[in-house]
């Protein structure tokens, strides 16, 4: 299978259980599926009664046979741990996950800087669709549910990232690492070039918001008394509708693509 078909069996795996819930008993079969992997973490056996988010992402893991790349845990941070250990956990709230991704959040997330606190919950991305991820969770509201966010929104404190294409038919594999091998830019700046910036409205937070507000700052557009502090509000709204109308892009106060780039290369 491609990287895509793995990442894809993943999310058709998690599909296949929405709307299990707790009400009825129809999450034990999520739970026993977890119950079913080998070693067990930690060697401990959930009950029904247990917070079920960590396993629920471990059990599509088991039920996709890619129990090896999606790390088996019953809670969040020792399954941050995990990811971090293979060096494969996405610290940056900001960066643009891929569908089979596993998204953690902190409900603490003061929602401004780059959230590094204890993760309360768990889930896997489906997609991301133009600024939105769409995600979905084990015990939401005691039951297996979806959601939608913005990229960069509050509350995300990272993503996992499963090792698919080590999983890939050998053909892609060594496609993609003869793609690397060609490639005549060092990998910072194989990095620089393939950044994916967010779109950014009024309401949302954090470093990208704070990275738009110096850029306008830069080129003259007040963003209020505080300046660049992270906070997409009515003053920074009006400095980027403003920038948007002198450069002639299309003016909506959100930052995207074509604003990104006249911020960027003038």
């Amino acid at each position: 299978m491609t990287e895509n078909e793995l990442r894809e069996k993943v999310c058709a795996a998690a599909r296949e259980w929405l709307g299990r819930r707790e009400s009825n008993g129809s999450h034990r079969e999520i739970i026993d599926v977890y119950n079913s992997i080998r070693p067990l973490p930690r060697g401990y056996r959930m009950t029904y009664q247990d917070p079920w988010c960590a396993a629920f992402v471990s059990a599509v893991g088991k039920k996709a046979g890619l129990e090896t790349i999606l790390f088996a845990e019953c809670a969040c941070d020792p399954m941050i741990a995990l990811y971090q250990k293979a060096g494969r956990f996405e610290e940056r709230d900001f960066a643009v996950p891929r569908p089979g991704d596993v998204i953690f959040y902190d409900w603490e997330d003061a929602g401004a800087g780059d959230c590094r606190g204890s993760s309360d919950h768990v889930g896997l991305v489906l997609g991301v669709d133009g600024d939105r991820i769409r995600v979905i969770e084990g015990n939401k509201s005691d039951a297996v549910g979806l959601r939608e966010l913005h990229i960069d929104g509050r509350f995300i404190r990272g993503y996992g990232k499963p090792d698919y294409l080590g999983l890939a038919d050998a053909p892609e594999r060594r496609e993609r690492e003869n793609e690397r091998e060609e490639s005549p830019l060092c990998p910072a700046e194989e990095k620089r070039c393939t950044l994916t910036l967010p779109y950014l409205r009024q309401g949302d937070t954090g470093e990208c918001v704070r990275s738009l507000q110096a850029l306008l700052i830069g080129r003259g557009y007040r963003c209020g008394p505080w300046g660049a502090d992270g906070d997409f509000g009515p003053a920074t709204y009006g400095a980027l509708y403003r920038f948007q109308r002198a450069r002639q892009i299309e003016i909506d106060g959100v930052a995207g693509p074509d604003t990104w780039q006249k911020l960027l290369l003038g």
